[in-house]
């Protein structure tokens, strides 16, 4: 509700998002880079998560390309 009324869409809970059976979806070493993500945003709260996530992405074409600029 926080991110809708502060006009951030998508307006999800990024810390609580997620599938129990991710292992199957991805390869090791983008769910390792998928949980070390998920530790830098779990401290910060929702609406922190998700602005920080976003302004991070903006500067990536592709999943894969924002998981290897993790990286650096």
């Amino acid at each position: 509700r926080k991110l809708s009324d502060k006009r951030t869409f998508p307006a999800i809970d990024i810390t609580k998002s997620g599938t129990r059976k991710e292992e199957l979806l991805v390869d090791k070493a983008t769910l390792s880079k998928m949980w070390v993500l998920r530790r830098i945003l779990n401290p910060m709260g929702t609406t922190d998560a998700m602005e920080f996530l976003l302004d991070k992405l903006k500067y990536s074409k592709t999943n894969n390309d924002f998981f290897e600029a993790m990286n650096t």
